[in-house]
C-alpha cells in the first residue's frame, strides 16, 4: 500500500498506509497518539476540501453521524482540518475489509449468512432513520466488516453531504448507479424507502454475486432501475429460499409504497429468514409450478418475475428501432432530473419518516449565531438576502422563513434576511473656526468645534463662552503691569547716605 507522507495531524494522528478511496475522499490507517489506538482517517479530496458550501454541510452531517451510537454503525470520533487546509474525519478502524471485497473474493454468500448481514445493516438504518438521517448511498463498499465478519455501515455524513452538493460532476453521482432507487434516478426527493431499495440491491448481490442491473455505462444502468424488472434471485441462484427471494423482490419494487414500511420491519423479516422461518411482511409472490427432479416426483413452486406480454415479431422490430431514440430521450431526462435534485436541497420538502422539529427564533441574532442555533435544532441555514433597516443592527437577522415556533423537517433549510444597517446620511463639510485666540481656552474651543459627538459639542460651547472672559482678564493684567511700570519710572532717585563724604577739621 502507498504510505501517506504527511506530518503529525492536529498533534495527535500519525498517518500511515492508504486503505482505499472513492470519488469523494481517501482513507488512511492512522495512529491516534493521544488515545493510543488505530483509526481510519478519511481525508476529502482537494476539489471538495476547498468547496466552502460542501465542507460546511459535511461538517454538520459528520456531527450528526457522530451521534449515531450503534454496534453496526462505524463510529465517528473526530473531525478537523490539516495545516494544508485538507478536511478529515477520524473514524473507527474496521480491519476486515468491505462487503464488496468479500463478494468479489467468495462469490454468492450462503443465503442465511446474507440474511444475517442484511439484518444488521437494516438495524443500523433503523437507528439512523429514527434520528431523521437518510444515508442515500447504501452499497457493499460502504458496509465494512470486522475481523469476525460483523457488518458496520460507514459514510453517513459524507453520503448526505455529497447528495446536497450542486451536481456539476454527473459521473460522481452515477458512479453508484447500480444501487440507486428509481425515485433517486428521477431526481425526486429520497426517503427511508430509498435506503431500503439500495439495501435490496445489496442483498441481491450477496445472493447472486452481481447486482440486478448492469450495463456498459452508469446512465444505461440507472435507466434500467426505472422500468426494467430484474430476474428473481432464485432464478440466478437456486439455493436462495423462496421467502428470501420474495423479500428481496419486495425491496426492489419500483413504487416506494410497495416496499417495506420501515427498516425495523425489514430487519425482523430478515432474522426470520436467517432462522429458517418465512417472512411476515414480504407478501404473496406470483408463482408458477416447476417440476423437481424425477426421482422425487414432487412439484415445486418457483417465484418468477411478472413479464408483460409482448407483441408479434413486427412489434419487436418496431421496439428495437425506437430503442436508440428512447435511450437518448431518457438519458436527457435522467441528467436533467439528477441535476435538479442535487441543486435543490434534499431536505426542503417532506420526506416520509423524517422527524419534525420546532424552528427556533433567530431574528436579531448575527448570521453565525443564527447558524449555531439552527444547527443545535437540527436545521440548516439556507439563503441569506440583505435589506436596509434602521431598527436592526447591521449583520443581524431581520426576518426568517419558516417562522419561529413552526414545525419543519429535521435537516431542512431556514432562509433569513440580514440587515445592512440604516440608510446612510449625506455628509456636508463643516466650517472651521475663523478666529484664533492667543489663550489656551480659545485654542481648546477651536479644536473641539469639529467634534461630532454631543459631549464634544458641549465642551466646545463652554470653551467659547469662557474665551472672551479669559481674553479680558489678560488685557486687564497687561494694563496693570504697564501702570506699575509708569509709577516706578516717576519716583526720584535716592541720595547717597551722609557717611559718603569727608568732614572738615577745626
Amino acid at each position: 500500500m502507498r504510505v501517506m507522507r504527511r506530518p503529525l495531524i492536529d498533534g495527535r494522528y500519525v498517518p500511515g498506509d492508504l486503505l482505499g478511496g472513492g470519488g469523494m475522499a481517501q482513507v488512511y490507517l492512522a495512529r491516534d497518539e493521544v488515545l493510543g489506538r488505530d483509526v481510519a482517517l478519511k481525508i476529502l479530496r482537494e476539489r471538495y476540501a476547498h468547496d466552502e458550501d460542501f465542507v460546511e454541510r459535511f461538517k454538520r452531517e459528520a456531527k450528526s453521524a457522530a451521534a449515531l451510537n450503534h454496534p453496526n454503525i462505524v463510529q465517528v470520533y473526530d473531525q478537523g482540518h490539516t495545516e494544508d487546509g485538507d478536511h478529515y474525519i477520524a473514524m473507527e478502524y474496521v480491519p476486515g475489509g468491505t462487503l464488496a471485497q468479500r463478494i468479489k473474493l467468495e462469490g454468492p454468500l450462503d443465503p442465511r449468512v446474507a440474511a444475517g448481514v442484511a439484518s444488521r445493516v437494516a438495524d443500523a438504518l433503523a437507528v439512523a432513520h429514527g434520528r431523521g438521517i437518510i444515508h442515500r448511498d447504501i452499497k457493499p463498499q460502504n458496509v465494512l466488516l470486522t475481523a469476525s465478519g460483523e457488518p458496520k455501515v460507514a459514510d453517513f455524513g459524507i453520503a448526505r453531504a455529497a447528495s446536497a452538493k450542486t451536481m456539476t460532476e454527473t459521473s460522481l453521482i452515477l458512479g453508484t448507479a447500480s444501487y440507486m432507487a428509481p425515485e433517486q434516478v428521477r431526481g425526486e426527493r429520497v426517503g427511508l424507502e430509498s435506503d431500503l431499495y439500495s439495501l435490496g440491491v445489496v442483498i441481491y448481490e450477496m445472493l447472486t454475486g452481481e447486482p440486478p442491473y448492469t450495463a456498459d455505462n452508469p446512465i444505461a444502468t440507472a435507466m434500467k432501475h426505472l422500468d426494467e424488472q430484474p430476474r428473481h434471485p432464485l432464478e440466478v441462484n437456486p439455493a436462495v429460499p423462496e421467502g428470501l427471494d420474495a423479500l428481496t423482490t419486495k425491496l426492489l419494487a419500483k413504487d416506494p409504497a410497495d416496499r417495506y414500511a420501515s427498516a425495523a420491519e425489514l430487519a425482523e423479516d430478515l432474522r426470520r429468514v436467517r432462522d429458517g422461518l418465512p417472512p411476515l411482511a414480504a407478501g404473496p409472490v406470483q408463482q408458477t409450478t416447476a417440476q423437481m427432479p424425477q426421482d422425487t416426483g414432487e412439484p415445486r413452486t418457483t417465484p418468477t418475475a411478472v413479464v408483460p406480454e409482448r407483441g408479434p415479431a413486427a412489434g419487436s422490430r418496431t421496439r428495437r428501432a425506437l430503442l436508440p431514440l428512447a435511450a437518448l430521450l431518457l438519458g436527457a431526462i435522467l441528467l436533467g432530473g439528477l441535476a435538479w435534485a442535487m441543486v435543490q436541497s434534499p431536505s426542503n420538502g417532506d420526506t416520509p419518516g423524517v422527524e419534525r422539529v420546532e424552528v427556533p427564533g433567530v431574528v436579531g441574532l448575527s448570521v453565525e449565531e443564527a447558524r449555531g442555533r439552527l444547527d443545535d435544532a437540527g436545521l440548516d441555514l439556507g439563503s441569506q438576502t440583505e435589506a436596509i433597516s434602521g431598527e436592526v443592527a447591521a449583520g443581524a437577522v431581520i426576518k426568517q422563513t419558516p417562522s419561529a415556533g413552526s414545525q419543519a423537517q429535521r435537516g431542512s433549510d431556514v432562509d433569513v434576511m440580514v440587515s445592512t444597517g440604516p440608510v446612510p446620511e449625506p455628509t456636508t463639510p463643516s466650517s472651521s473656526a475663523s478666529s484664533s485666540a492667543s489663550s489656551s481656552a480659545s485654542s481648546t474651543a477651536t479644536s473641539t468645534a469639529s467634534a461630532p459627538s454631543p459631549a464634544n459639542e458641549e465642551t466646545r460651547k463652554q470653551a467659547e463662552d469662557a474665551a472672551p472672559g479669559a481674553e479680558k482678564l489678560a488685557e486687564e493684567e497687561a494694563k496693570q503691569r504697564e501702570k506699575a511700570q509708569k509709577v516706578a519710572e516717576k519716583q526720584p532717585r535716592e541720595k547717597p547716605p551722609p557717611g559718603g563724604q569727608k568732614g572738615k577739621g577745626k
